[in-house]
C-alpha cells in the first residue's frame, strides 16, 4: 500500500475531493444497504415464524397465555436475530470503511475489498468495539463530575478508530489509542471536522421528520369530535414514501461519511508526530 499524501489535506479540499470520490463510487454505501435489508428480512422472517407458532397452538383463538415452551422458543429466535444482525452490523462497517480507504488509495473500490478487510480485520474491529463499550461505560461515568463534558468527549475521542483498525490495520485498543492521539494533536480540525459531519446527519434526520408531520397533524381530532382521525390513503402513502426516501438518504450518507473519515486520518497519519509533543492544524478554505 502507497502512502497516503505528506501534507494534510485543508477542510474544503477534504470535503470536495470525498464528495468527487463518492460520487464515482457510491457502491461505497452498499454494505449499509444490505445491512439494512438483511436485518428487515430477518425481523420479518422471525414475525412470520412468531404468528405462524402462535396460530398453530391456538394462542390467538384460545385466547390464553403462551406456555413457556412457546416463550423460550421466541427468546431463541430473538438472540438468534440479535447476534446476527450484531454480525451483519460489524460487517458493514468494515466493509464500509476499507471500501473508503480503498478510493483514497486508488480511486475505485468494489464490494470484494470490504469482504477481504472483515476476514482480515473483522477480529481487530470487535476488539475495537469491545473497548469502545469500556470507554462508552466510562464516559457515562464521569458524565456527572464533568457536567457532561466527558459525554461530548467520547464521539470525538473516538472518531478515528475505524480508520484506524480497518485502514491503519492497528489493533483494537491500539486503534483507540491512537485515535486519542490523533484528535489532542489535531485538535480543530477534529472539531470542526466532527461537527460538520454530525450537522448534515442531523440535517437528513430532519428531512426524515418531514413527511411525518402532515400524517401526525392528520391523526388529531377537529372541532367537538373527541376520537382520533384516519388520514387519507394518498398522505399516508406519501408520508412512508417520502419516509423511505430520507432513510435511502441517510444510509447512502454513510458512505460519504466513511470516505471523509478516512480521507482526514490517511491526512492527519501521513503527518503525525512521533513524540507527544503537539502538532496544531489550522484547517483552511470556506467552511
Amino acid at each position: 500500500m502507497t502512502q497516503p499524501p505528506a501534507a494534510p489535506l485543508a477542510f474544503d479540499a477534504l470535503l470536495s475531493a470525498s464528495w468527487a470520490l463518492f460520487r464515482r463510487n457510491w457502491i461505497v454505501a452498499a454494505p449499509m444497504f444490505i445491512a439494512a435489508f438483511g436485518i428487515l428480512a430477518a425481523l420479518a422472517v422471525f414475525a412470520g415464524i412468531a404468528i405462524a407458532i402462535a396460530v398453530s397452538a391456538g394462542l390467538f383463538a384460545q385466547q390464553q397465555a403462551p406456555s413457556g415452551g412457546f416463550i423460550a422458543l421466541i427468546v431463541v429466535f430473538y438472540l438468534v436475530l440479535l447476534i446476527g444482525g450484531i454480525a451483519l452490523g460489524i460487517w458493514a462497517s468494515c466493509a464500509t470503511f476499507a471500501m473508503a480507504d480503498a478510493v483514497w488509495e486508488r480511486g475505485t473500490t468494489t464490494l470484494a475489498d470490504g469482504n477481504a478487510a472483515f476476514r482480515s480485520r473483522g477480529g481487530a474491529l470487535v476488539l475495537a468495539i469491545i473497548g469502545l463499550i469500556g470507554v462508552g461505560i466510562l464516559a457515562l461515568i464521569l458524565a456527572l463530575p464533568t457536567l457532561g463534558i466527558a459525554l461530548l468527549a467520547y464521539p470525538l475521542f473516538t472518531m478515528y478508530v475505524l480508520p484506524a483498525v480497518i485502514g491503519g490495520r492497528r489493533d483494537g485498543f491500539e486503534a483507540i489509542a491512537e485515535s486519542f492521539r490523533l484528535v489532542r494533536w489535531n485538535f480543530a480540525p477534529s472539531v470542526i471536522t466532527a461537527l460538520v459531519l454530525y450537522a448534515i446527519s442531523y440535517g437528513i434526520s430532519f428531512v426524515a421528520a418531514i413527511p411525518i408531520f402532515p400524517l401526525e397533524f392528520a391523526f388529531l381530532s377537529t372541532g367537538d369530535q373527541a376520537t382520533l382521525q384516519i388520514p387519507s390513503i394518498p398522505l399516508i402513502f406519501f408520508a412512508g414514501l417520502g419516509y423511505l426516501a430520507a432513510i435511502v438518504l441517510s444510509l447512502a450518507y454513510q458512505g460519504f461519511y466513511a470516505i471523509a473519515l478516512t480521507g482526514l486520518y490517511r491526512s492527519l497519519t501521513s503527518r503525525a508526530p512521533v513524540s507527544p509533543a503537539p502538532a496544531t492544524i489550522v484547517p483552511s478554505g470556506p467552511l
